[in-house]
């Protein structure tokens, strides 16, 4: 009689209801126990006892099939699910409880893990349901849920954006009870979408979540007065917790896109947006930008980088609104082979000497033309197939001379031809003296 007093009392006084996005719910099936149920699905501190009020059922012994049951997640078992290090560049430090982690591709990322990323510099996770979440130069991010429920498989991630950027492409969900969360220390957002990022600047104060695709929920860090934010649009939280809705830019186009890139450095020109306060520009070895390797954020339409690779690379460009907020993008494909060709001319004391010099794989043959007068006009000087890097030219007379040095490079690739601007050379005449 005691045992059932007690089991009314937990019917009729069940404990307070948690939020609706902290539960799960179950269907009760053929065979479901209260002990069977307890015994896989609850944490330690959980047992059947504690389902009772949540069940509202009088007899322990059966549980009705059918029954839907609003679990609270904290009551529930997990197995921690570890994301992996897909690539880093540049300058990355990755610890857990204080203790730094030796890089490499692969390396094992679990809950707790702090991930901070220097200028110029990238860091890309693989979670276990492919998902990916790219960490951008000067941000700092915390891991801290990687966990899959037991009781019906779903996924649980929460990642923390302490500084900086994230950008995250997310699997769709296979369970709706699962959650994929960014926070902030103001701010959360669940997705509800497959695509976006967060910012947080750990100085002002502020938050922001932009949607490309889909639809994702943003929050004070509290979880009250959520508001769905839908594709092409972006929100601003403050430190008060009020949250400002705008329409992100339109992404840049790029003024020819296809165009070989051999200089030393890579440039791009960029049609101007409306409303852009600067813009920014990621390259990547692939085109799903998981191998970011770098970025630039400039206030005018040009942009050039150093250090890009041999080969068939990704450039992605996006606008910046006044508000902070980082507008759609819009990624082209380019071809680089470097082949560059730069020279310089000196007098010295038997002539005129010529150098070039470069950068670039395979065979080099060099060609040097000099004209006379005007750039325009029919070489004076055209030497061919030269393999040094210089020529003098002596007893060359007074006057106005222009000068450039080709660049035929073969490599795996096949040929490819550059040329310096041509560069003026004047020779003043020799002073004349008159006889007494």
């Amino acid at each position: 009689m005691i045992f059932a007093v007690a089991i009314q009392a937990a019917v009729l006084a069940p404990p307070p209801k948690p939020p609706k996005a902290d539960t799960v719910t179950y269907v009760v099936k053929r065979k479901d126990t209260l002990d069977r149920f307890s015994r896989s699905f609850l944490v330690p501190d959980r047992n059947w006892k504690a389902l009772l009020g949540i069940a509202r059922i009088r007899d322990p012994k059966r549980l009705p099939v059918g029954r839907v049951l609003t679990i609270p997640r904290s009551w529930l078992r997990y197995t921690i699910e570890p994301a992996q290090l897909a690539s880093y560049r540049g300058t990355v430090s990755i610890s857990l409880a204080g203790r730094a982690k030796p890089l490499r591709a692969g390396l094992t990322v679990d809950e707790g893990t702090q991930i901070a990323t220097g200028a110029n510099s990238f860091a890309t996770l693989i979670l276990i349901d492919r998902s990916k979440v790219v960490i951008p130069s000067q941000s700092r991010v915390t891991v801290k849920q990687l966990r899959r429920l037991v009781l019906n498989g779903s996924l649980e991630y929460l990642i923390q954006v302490d500084q900086g950027r994230l950008e995250t492409k997310v699997t769709p969900l296979g369970d709706p009870s699962g959650r994929y969360r960014i926070g902030t220390p103001i701010s959360m957002t669940a997705v509800r979408g497959t695509e976006f990022r967060v910012t947080f600047d750990a100085t002002g104060q502020t938050a922001a979540a932009e949607v490309l695709t889909g639809t994702v929920a943003v929050s004070p860090s509290s979880g009250d007065d959520e508001v769905l934010v839908g594709s092409a649009l972006g929100a601003s939280t403050d430190a008060k917790g009020e949250t400002r809705i705008e329409k992100l830019l339109p992404a840049p186009d790029l003024l020819d896109p296809g165009k070989v890139q051999i200089k030393d450095e890579v440039t791009f020109s960029l049609t101007p947006v409306q409303g852009a306060a600067r813009y920014r520009v990621v390259l990547a070895s692939d085109a799903g930008f998981v191998e970011n390797y770098a970025e630039q954020i400039v206030e005018g339409r040009d942009f050039t980088l150093g250090d890009v690779p041999n080969g068939n690379q990704f450039v992605r460009v996006s606008a910046i609104a006044a508000s902070g907020l980082e507008g759609l993008a819009q990624s082209y494909s380019f071809s680089r082979r470097l082949a560059s060709i730069r020279a310089e001319a000196s007098q010295e004391e038997d002539g005129f000497r010529f150098r070039w010099f470069g950068a670039g794989q395979g065979t080099r043959r060099y060609r040097f033309q000099l004209m006379q007068g005007a750039a325009e006009s029919r070489p004076a000087v055209d030497e061919v197939g030269l393999s040094s890097d210089q020529l003098t030219l002596r007893n060359l007379q007074p006057g106005v001379y222009y000068w450039r040095v080709g660049l035929l490079q073969i490599d795996e690739s096949g040929e490819i031809e550059s040329w310096t601007d041509p560069e003026k050379l004047t020779i003043a005449g020799r002073p004349k003296h008159k006889g007494k």
